[in-house]
């Protein structure tokens, strides 16, 4: 695994020429933020490869894992792709990680590969026309309210949490030993509007905080550039974007 110190070692010649862009944690992304997180990610893969991933996402989700987002290039299996650049374990011991080479490589490819596919997607417009780094469900949601069309959000988080009433999770709700194995008594999660309480504001799953905006699209809509600024908050206190996160009013608020 590529430590931070590591890290900050391979991109340091993109830093010195790119004022413009930041190190973070395992993220090399645009200084310029203020609705959308874009960048280049340092992704641990097996054996102590990594791979370098492109990535764009809405900080007003209120998310705290941004990791395999499911992209409409997945879902529909479109064309369009996002780009992956990977480092087997024949790159990455410790003489490949420290040597100036493998810095000048890893800066040029974020550079000049990675951060293009990602540098003009700053509003739901622009997402929408990359299946590679947009969701077909929750990005369409969020930009519609981002753009204060709330019924056309209401409409499709309605037909969001349809989709999923009926699904289920398992819960470990006791453990029972049958010979040397571990077995998990499981029940029907319910999922529904009817159900979404304050709670759910800030749940991690993604289909409660929807549920949780859907109700809020039903009731009184107002509320929601106040919810989506809160939300914004909540995202950059997690990743610890402070320093970097310029607060915008959303077109919404207008």
């Amino acid at each position: 695994m590529v430590s931070d110190k590591q890290r900050r070692a391979l991109v340091r010649p993109l830093m010195k020429r790119r004022p413009d862009l930041a190190y973070h944690r395992q993220y090399v992304f645009f200084r310029d933020l203020r609705h959308y997180l874009r960048g280049v990610f340092f992704e641990s893969g097996t054996y102590g490869g990594f791979d370098l991933r492109a990535f764009v996402f809405p900080l007003f989700d209120a998310t705290t894992f941004h990791y395999f987002r499911q992209t409409r290039s997945l879902e529909d299996d479109d064309k369009d792709e996002p780009f992956v650049k990977y480092y087997p374990t024949d790159k990455t011991g410790p003489d490949h990680l420290a040597s100036e080479q493998m810095a000048l490589e890893i800066s040029d490819v974020i550079e000049r590969e990675g951060l293009p596919e990602v540098a003009d997607l700053a509003s739901p417009e622009a997402l929408a026309k990359r299946p590679a780094y947009s969701r077909a469900a929750i990005d369409e949601i969020l930009g519609a309210c981002f753009n204060g069309d709330y019924e056309r959000a209401r409409q499709k988080v309605e037909s969001y949490v349809e989709y999923w009433k009926d699904t289920w999770e398992k819960l470990p709700l006791g453990i029972k030993r049958f010979k040397t194995n571990v077995l998990y008594e499981t029940k029907y999660k319910v999922f529904s509007f009817d159900l979404v309480t304050e709670e759910h504001k800030f749940h991690q799953s993604d289909r409660w905080r929807m549920a949780y905006l859907g109700s809020i699209l039903r009731t009184d809509p107002s509320r929601i550039p106040a919810l989506l600024h809160e939300w914004e908050a909540f995202t950059v206190k997690s990743f610890n974007l402070h320093k970097y996160w310029t607060p915008t009013p959303f077109p919404c608020d207008r």
